[in-house]
């Protein structure tokens, strides 16, 4: 809830939506490139006279670079590495990647440029930025992450014509140079996304209801915190007054009974500041104004915890970092195979369906149409399903479950989709439901773990998520080598989308159960 949030930070308002444009155009150039994948792969097959299997193993090697890199970029915190800092070098690695891959003479070349320098690039690019909306909104989350992962789609209408173009007029290596240079373009986007640290380590702790908090206040001016009479201190300098004009017969256990009792409150008070206002007393030289912020707390406690663990063993060190009550959270790992299931059909789409109409005689600036096209109508059905889960009336679930029945039904039917027309016809329906699933994940996993274990969700969410597609891409590329065609391999995208239907209706009765026991809990 935005009430729970630290005031200070602009959430749903003012330079969140900055944040949101910035996203867009770095999710426009960056992953709109990627789902033009399809066109480069075309370019592969012709350049390297390589099979679909083997040209497919550079996604396959590109998903594991990425889910690995991402991983270990999100269990850091970020505590070396600012979020805008984390995507001018993922920017960066991914301009360089197709730079090198101009020279790139076969592909185990590619596997080395393509999959691994742009999978790193993706990795620090791309998952900062969910956290960073995460942080941005709160009432707006479900159109923020919807806008944000939108622009893939709309890239994916502007790119791949200009690739396609690129690629007529220059060849494959002058394009791999020519879109080094695009994506270093959405380096002056990259600058828009202010890390939320600019609000809170330049102003004065605020209260969810927008004022200046009192103890903050108080740390801001120690003169009037010394005329407090309530202030721990001088309640203690008070105490001694009153024990020296004590009588003289006083024993000297009833005066270590009073010290023993002041200095009890002195803790307390300590304790109850230090949890109220934001700030640590310094216990070494026992004065009110020396006070350390709670990020400057961190760092310490940071350094601290570095130091403790040297010798330590690399699992052990992970294993700190992770957040292993969500391996045991039911709902999160159902939910984690959902998306698994629901998502095949979208990240192996943007890569076959160009070869696909490749291999039924569709000519190459046609392609680009239908690759165009099926990015269009991705791009709106993801706006729709943003702003549909913002709505009472309808839930997240409830919009995924009638989008996967929609592309698991048309896949069944590709044997018919024999001309451009019903190409067309194919990748508009297709396009406008499989990626809804994309755009509600990150609101949707925020509801079952919760903001403060987002990013460690994400991080097994990514490793887990993109090991597994980067397992059934090639897969589904061998049995197109084998049959000579893609039908088999789009049946089996449906399948898994059928599969994620026959998930999220147990999600649905596991949730529901979850919230009559904690309804008869409050009863009770």
């Amino acid at each position: 809830m935005t009430g729970d949030r630290d005031a200070r930070i602009p959430v749903d308002r003012g330079w969140a939506w900055m944040v949101m444009v910035g996203s867009f155009v770095i999710s426009t150039i960056n992953i709109g490139t990627e789902k033009s994948f399809g066109i480069f792969f075309i370019e592969f097959l012709r350049q390297f006279k390589g099979t679909v299997f083997m040209t497919a193993m550079i996604n396959t090697v590109w998903n594991v670079v990425f889910s690995i890199t991402a991983a270990s970029v999100l269990l850091t915190g970020f505590k070396r590495l600012s979020i805008r800092i984390s995507v001018f070098l993922g920017i960066t690695l991914s301009a360089l990647g197709y730079g090198i891959s101009s020279f790139a003479t076969g592909l185990e070349y590619l596997l080395v440029s393509q999959s691994i320098l742009i999978g790193m690039g993706a990795a620090f690019k791309i998952p900062p930025i969910y956290i960073l909306i995460g942080d941005y909104f709160d009432k707006k989350k479900g159109i923020a992450n919807a806008v944000f992962l939108s622009g893939n789609s709309f890239g994916g209408v502007i790119m791949p014509p200009l690739y396609r173009y690129v690629f007529d007029e220059y060849g494959l290596r002058g394009g791999l140079i020519i879109t080094s240079g695009i994506i270093f373009n959405s380096l002056v986007a990259a600058a828009l996304l202010r890390p939320t640290t600019f609000y809170t380590d330049r102003s004065p702790q605020k209260s969810s209801f927008g004022s200046v908090d009192n103890n903050s206040a108080t740390t801001a001016k120690p003169d009037e915190e010394n005329n407090d009479p309530s202030h721990p201190f001088l309640a203690r300098e008070e105490a001694a007054k009153q024990s020296a004009n004590a009588d003289n017969t006083q024993t000297n256990d009833s005066n270590e009974a009073v010290d023993s009792a002041m200095e009890e409150k002195l803790e307390e008070s300590n304790t109850d500041q230090s949890s109220h206002s934001g700030v640590v007393s310094n216990p070494i030289n026992g004065y009110a104004d020396s006070t350390l912020s709670v990020d400057q707390f961190d760092r310490n406690d940071g350094h601290e915890e570095k130091q403790c663990e040297i010798g330590e063993g690399c699992f052990v060190k992970c294993k700190n970092k992770i957040d292993c009550s969500l391996l045991k959270n039911v709902h999160f790992l159902l939910f984690l195979l959902i998306y698994c299931m629901g998502n095949v059909a979208t990240m192996c789409a943007h890569i076959y369906i160009p070869t696909y109409a490749r291999d039924i005689g569709i000519e190459d600036q046609r392609i680009a149409i239908i690759v165009s096209l099926y990015c269009v109508s991705d791009f709106v059905g993801r706006i729709v399903a943003g702003f549909l889960s913002d709505q009472k009336w309808i839930t997240a679930e409830q919009i995924v479950v009638l989008s996967q029945i929609v592309v698991g039904v048309v896949l069944q039917f590709t044997v018919y989709y024999t001309s451009f027309l019903r190409l067309l016809v194919f990748v508009t329906i297709l396009g406008s439901t499989a990626g809804m699933i994309i755009a509600l994940f990150p609101p949707m996993m925020i509801d079952i773990v919760g903001r403060d274990r987002y990013p460690s969700a994400m991080a097994i969410f990514i490793l887990w998520v993109r090991l597994f597609e980067g397992f059934a891409v090639p897969v589904l590329g061998y049995f197109r080598d084998i049959n000579n065609t893609f039908h088999l391999s789009f049946h089996l995208m449906g399948a898994t989308s059928f599969a994620a239907v026959g998930l999220l209706i147990i999600f649905f009765i596991l949730k529901r159960k979850r919230s009559r026991d904690e309804d008869d809990e409050e009863n009770t």
